[in-house]
């Protein structure tokens, strides 16, 4: 997934500096909470995240890999209500901390990752499953979990890059319209294929878009096959068209008409 942290710092990573010496010797635990409250809002996808880093996710190159848009993972192992590994297929697209997953009904938070585990898992979090409710589009669903049992194979899904999946579909509807429901082939570069929008556009009905077309959506080849040029035609001969007519001697010669007027 893009990686914001790196770039700026995080307010949690300074907050305690900030703050008066009395306040850090009489009230430590409040300091540990004013912490946990920023981590809570700038883990990636959160936020003060989406705010501070906006112009790094609208740009085209964000969606030029396809890490950053991947919505789910599975479980490889099955998982109890008090491990704090979980062993999945892949945690590419993830934040490297603090990323947010959601296994059935139960959300997990993590302190980090290997290639195929979540380490560090504090399990029943809560957090933003979706951003549009069922019955109120325009508003956010919140939601509390317990640590519950997960068997092997189980979906992971990923909650940490929600507004950046909403963000390229919105963008893929304002630019490619037709494509805001359509998940593009793993293989296309994202990025150019949205630069290139007006030209495919341009092109629409032609040969190259049909292939063009096949080759983002199904990874495909394709070929166009026209049936009027495999049609027999009935003469390849030349021919004239004339006018025949046909009458009856009423006077004259019929065979020295020409020039004159009947």
């Amino acid at each position: 997934m893009i990686d914001t942290a790196s770039k700026k710092v995080q307010i949690n990573q300074i907050v305690r500096s900030q703050l008066p010496s009395f306040v850090q010797e009489e009230s430590p635990l409040f300091i540990d909470f004013l912490k946990q409250y920023y981590l809570a809002q700038e883990y990636q996808g959160g936020p003060i995240d989406i705010i501070t880093n906006l112009n790094e996710y609208q740009k085209v190159e964000t969606f030029s890999g396809n890490d950053n848009l991947i919505g789910f993972t599975t479980c490889t192992s099955a998982v109890t209500s008090y491990d704090d590994t979980i062993s999945v297929t892949s945690t590419a697209g993830w934040p490297q901390k603090y990323g947010l997953l959601k296994i059935g009904d139960e959300i997990i938070t993590y302190t980090g990752v290997t290639t195929n585990t979540f380490t560090g898992c504090i399990r029943g979090f809560s957090g933003v499953e979706s951003l549009h409710k069922s019955n109120q589009p325009e508003s956010l669903v919140f939601t509390s979990s317990t640590a519950t049992d997960h068997i092997s194979s189980s979906r992971v899904e990923n909650l940490s890059n929600l507004f950046l999946r909403e963000f390229w579909k919105k963008t893929k509807e304002q630019f490619l319209p037709g494509f805001e429901d359509r998940t593009l082939n793993n293989s296309v570069d994202k990025a150019n294929f949205l630069r290139q929008a007006k030209d495919f556009y341009a092109s629409k009905g032609t040969d190259e878009a049909v292939k063009i077309l096949f080759n983002v959506l199904y990874n495909e080849r394709s070929e166009v096959i026209k049936p009027i040029e495999y049609l027999i035609a009935p003469s390849d001969a030349d021919y004239v068209v004339t006018d025949d007519l046909v009458a009856e001697a009423i006077s004259g010669n019929p065979t020295q008409i020409i020039g004159q007027t009947l």
